[in-house]
């Protein structure tokens, strides 16, 4: 049963998305047609009235289909990250698959190498009893391409994310995930960069704008010298969920890193870190920052300070070496590099980004320039970002890196 806030949230956002103002769905005109409020002083930080029941109204909307619902063919979804409700057409899920469907986008919001792994067996779960369920076909590939960012080899991880991608598609009444899924595998393997966007438009229109707000959405549009406009689009997503949504706020300061706008980064990962000091995201952005902008010295004191689990987040694994090298201690560089090639030798994968990152840090730009081909070769789906990433441009001007720039197709912000 639906408490009367819920009842009225619920009915506005479905009015709204359907006449076709879904764009409009932030925290303050909610409130002001929702609740009451005052849209000219409403202060989403000091008062949580929108977000705590729309996350009270996620819940109860998960617990109906688990129960109740659970035969319903349309369903209404609202994910974190939004307001915009999703309409759906389910097949039949026993209340247990619903709810490790559920569960598996929670465990990708982790954006850990053990979040991504979870996922992954939570899917299979549901794909044993539902072999053709689109969303979680198409999950399945988003999590198998993210988790080739997360310590796995990468064109393996992505060519099962085409295949389930591709079975996504196919289905009958596909999600909006599906289209989403098929632009993440055609960017990170193919770089037809227009088919990438062909995938990434279907997937926007049929979710009422919700895709252009993912975080691989964004990084494709970064890489294509349009980070900006992703930094907008973040933008809308912390409006609609609030600064105490640190997911959001950590790509939101990270892509406004990309774009050169330091002053704004700083801003956001200051507020990130007064609502959720204990995100590691807040931390790491706010060492690349301090690098962005010369002190590579704060950037290493930043980053020893950051709560995060070494091994859970591979691509962190190379800033050491880069943020010492940069301060005057290419040596630690050195070590790093040696570390990171012992690590590979007994069987783990390391990215070749990052040891292009220690590369730099220890001032040889050609081997870093070799690195990142390495990198582009092994699908590495964070070559999408080479161009962009404020560290790449200490190697501005190295010809073997410019030629893959120009190679990749990837333009300047």
């Amino acid at each position: 049963m639906l408490a009367p806030g819920e009842i009225r949230l619920l009915s506005y956002l479905v009015e709204e998305t359907l006449a076709g103002r879904a764009s409009n769905l932030h925290q303050k005109v909610i409130a002001a047609d929702v609740f009451g409020k005052e849209i000219t002083s409403f202060n989403p930080r000091s008062d949580s009235i929108v977000r705590t029941t729309a996350g009270n109204l996620r819940a109860a909307l998960g617990s109906y289909y688990a129960t109740r619902g659970q035969s319903d063919r349309v369903r209404i979804e609202l994910h974190p990250g939004t307001y915009v409700p999703e309409f759906c057409s389910w097949g039949v899920l026993s209340p247990q698959a619903g709810s490790q469907l559920w569960s598996a986008r929670a465990s990708m919001e982790a954006r850990t190498v053990s979040g991504y792994r979870a996922a992954i067996g939570k899917l299979d779960t549901v794909l044993t009893e539902d072999p053709n369920c689109s969303v979680a076909l198409a999950l399945k590939a988003e999590a198998l391409a993210s988790q080739a960012i997360h310590g796995v080899r990468p064109r393996p991880n992505l060519e099962q994310a085409r295949v389930f991608a591709g079975r996504a598609v196919e289905q009958l009444h596909p999600a909006w995930q599906a289209w989403l899924a098929l632009g993440i595998v055609r960017q990170a393997l193919d770089r037809d960069w227009q088919a990438v966007e062909e995938c990434y438009s279907r997937a926007i229109e049929s979710s009422s704008g919700q895709a252009e707000m993912n975080v691989w959405y964004t990084a494709f549009l970064a890489g294509r010298g349009r980070a900006r406009e992703a930094a907008r689009n973040l933008q809308r997503a912390v409006d609609h969920t609030g600064y105490n949504n640190h997911t959001c706020m950590g790509d939101l300061s990270l892509m406004l890193i990309l774009a050169r706008d330091y002053r704004g980064a700083e801003t956001v990962i200051e507020t990130g870190l007064q609502c959720s000091p204990a995100y590691y995201q807040h931390h790491l952005h706010r060492a690349i920052l301090l690098e962005a902008q010369g002190d590579p010295s704060g950037a290493l004191r930043v980053l020893n300070e950051t709560p995060l689990r070494l091994m859970e987040r591979p691509v962190t694994w190379g800033l050491r070496g880069l943020f010492a090298g940069l301060s005057g201690s290419p040596e630690v560089a050195l070590r790093r590099i040696q570390w990171l090639r012992a690590a590979g030798k007994t069987g783990k994968h390391i990215p070749q980004s990052q040891i292009a990152a220690c590369w730099i840090g220890a001032g040889n730009h050609e081997e870093a320039a070799l690195c990142l081909e390495r990198a582009a070769e092994e699908r590495d789906p964070l070559t999408v970002l080479f161009r962009a990433y404020p560290m790449t441009r200490h190697l501005k001007g190295n010809a073997r890196y410019d030629s893959l720039m120009t190679g990749l197709g990837l333009i300047e912000n």
